[in-house]
């Protein structure tokens, strides 16, 4: 497996209930589908930080939970430099279990350039 490039320390988590409920309660960008949705409010800091929402009812197992997780925080590592000071939710739907990674990865792939075009132009993402 090749060398990380971008890190993905603690300090990039949402790691306490209250940083995830000023996420859902101050929504500044929304970007959703029929697989994910991805909640974004700015922070005060200079990078992203990611909190991800996937129960073990919408994938099925806790093997595809588990997977779907995996996956949302390597895309958000790949990602997280075009993302700026947000904090980010992504809450899963039941259908996101059918997807392969590859879907996954663009599903994500798309949600964070709307996240990051939000950031960008202040206007409004659904």
């Amino acid at each position: 497996m090749a060398a990380a490039t971008a890190p993905y320390p603690r300090s990039h988590r949402l790691l306490t209930a209250a940083q995830y409920q000023r996420v859902f309660r101050h929504c500044q960008a929304r970007s959703s589908d029929r697989y994910l949705t991805v909640l974004a409010v700015a922070n005060d800091l200079p990078h992203a930080r990611l909190g991800s929402a996937v129960s073990i009812r919408n994938a099925g197992n806790a093997v595809r939970r588990n997977r779907i997780k995996r996956l949302i925080r390597e895309s958000f590592r790949l990602h997280q430099d075009i993302l700026g000071g947000w904090d980010v939710v992504v809450l899963a739907r039941p259908d996101t279990a059918t997807l392969d990674n590859r879907q996954l990865f663009t599903a994500l792939d798309t949600h964070w350039r709307k996240i990051a075009a939000h950031a960008h132009t202040g206007s409004d993402t659904h």
